[in-house]
């Protein structure tokens, strides 16, 4: 079968805006991703008592897995008004790295490629990341999650 969809550009911008001091002060960066064919967008429910995961990446296409090398876009949103939530990023090696988003804030990777060091060693390569998984702080939250792949 024959695909039916198009290669797309994904627009990413950021944007900052403040009036410090009766002094704007903005930023606003655009980001083109071309050939975009696969989007992956969905809102998971995080609870407390444990660790979910929210994304894997592998060689294949399977439910909540994304093709390590297509991977060009993900943003993970936290939809909480009042609560933080711990992302876990874990590597093929098993290597973790967490960060917290606090309420309303947002993580964003263009790809699965990192580097971990416990011990503050000298860069040495990107290894790919093998999943992302999330847990809630204080009350069950709701993450948002697109990525978005070739």
């Amino acid at each position: 079968m024959a695909t039916t969809v198009t290669a797309q550009t994904l627009t990413v911008t950021v944007s900052s805006a403040i009036n410090l001091n009766g002094q704007p002060i903005n930023s606003e960066n655009t980001l083109s991703v071309p050939s975009i064919t696969a989007i992956d967008k969905r809102i998971v429910s995080v609870p407390t008592s444990s660790q979910v995961t929210l994304l894997t990446f592998g060689s294949t296409v399977a439910a909540g897995q994304l093709i390590t090398g297509n991977v060009k876009f993900v943003s993970i949103t936290n939809k909480d008004s009042a609560n933080y939530v711990r992302l876990r990023v874990t590597r093929t090696s098993q290597d973790t790295f967490d960060v917290q988003i606090p309420a309303g804030g947002y993580y964003i990777m263009m790809n699965p490629s990192e580097s971990v060091s416990a011990s503050g060693a000298a860069f040495s390569s990107f290894v790919n990341a093998y999943n992302i998984s999330a847990q809630a702080d204080t009350a069950q939250v709701d993450v948002e999650i697109f990525a978005a792949s070739i």
